[in-house]
């Protein structure tokens, strides 16, 4: 079931599936011709823009992703890097090139990112490298100055057309699925989630699932008392809430499950009158967790921890 997701089904598959300023994608017609450092904002397209020019969909290129938020170590590189840009593909590809895709670069290590340097000269003519980042500020100026960067925030001006395009793909996409929403819903849907096409599809997947034309509108409110239910349930298992987190928020956009455990959280309880008295406990717990967002912690585990603390806080009798 979970492959029926609409933010699944409709993943880009070539770079003009992504609504991206024409800067950008002017700048890969000719595919990968150095290394590249994609940087901005959440949900701008770095990760789908990178996957898809490394050849992860079309199967026709040498590629190795490595998820920098979980693989920070020095380890990673004199192992399982070099061992792939060292090896020779028995795989059929048109493109004699090797590709290395490292996400969320941010979060490795001062030491890993040290030895970058030195190795991403040393495969230069066999090797192209793609490093994405929400924090350009935290890669260092060494690395910084080996790469082109491509900042994909986009301008004031390049947002209203960026809007626009974005409004008419989602529309192509409710057509396709049969979800009837009027043009007005879906403009201030967009408004409120832009440029992040996920969480624009999981709110779509809500309001199709419902058969109610209200459930656009407490698409937000529904997915906060599911979160909230969570926080009480005992019986719902490390694998069902990994797999909530993953399908409504993604690593991504793991920020918006602090801000629905913070201040929403409080009000909430405050109205049902419930458990009111352990509230200082989980905004402490909530405030550490998100004070680490920024550091070299996977988001997911950051979010899993929160939520497994302030379960235990809760279920207390």
């Amino acid at each position: 079931m979970r492959e029926l997701l609409l933010w699944q089904k409709y993943r880009p598959q070539t770079m003009y599936d992504i609504v991206l300023p024409e800067r950008i994608k002017n700048n890969f017609v000719n595919g990968l011709d150095m290394n590249y450092i994609f940087h901005g904002r959440y949900g701008t397209g770095k990760t789908s823009l990178a996957r898809i020019l490394i050849g992860k969909y079309t199967k026709d290129k040498n590629f190795l992703e490595v998820n920098a938020s979980l693989y920070t170590s020095i380890d990673i590189l004199r192992n399982d890097i070099e061992s792939f840009c060292r090896s020779t593909s028995i795989l059929y590809s048109s493109d004699p090139m090797k590709y290395v895709f490292l996400d969320e670069f941010e979060r490795a290590s001062a030491q890993f990112q040290d030895a970058f340097k030195a190795f991403v000269e040393h495969y230069s003519k066999t090797v192209r490298f793609i490093l994405t980042t929400n924090h350009y500020d935290k890669i260092s100026d060494g690395i910084r100055s080996r790469f082109s960067s491509v900042n994909f925030t986009p301008s004031l001006e390049e947002e209203k057309l960026l809007m626009k395009e974005f409004f008419q793909k989602i529309r192509n996409i409710t057509e396709k699925e049969d979800i009837d929403i009027s043009d007005d819903q879906l403009a201030s849907l967009i408004k409120k989630r832009f440029p992040d096409m996920r969480s624009v599809m999981v709110a779509l997947q809500k309001y199709k699932m419902s058969g109610n034309i209200e459930a656009y509108s407490n698409s937000n409110d529904s997915l906060k008392i599911d979160l909230y239910r969570i926080l009480f349930n005992k019986k719902m298992s490390y694998d069902q809430i990994y797999h909530f987190l993953m399908d409504n928020f993604g690593d991504e956009s793991i920020d918006q499950v602090f801000q629905l455990l913070s201040r929403p959280f409080v009000e909430f309880m405050v109205e049902k009158n419930q458990s009111v008295d352990k509230l200082f406990k989980c905004n402490k717990i909530v405030a550490e967790a998100h004070s680490k967002i920024e550091t070299k912690v996977d988001p997911i585990i950051l979010a899993m921890t929160c939520i497994g603390e302030m379960r235990d806080v809760l279920q207390q009798s």
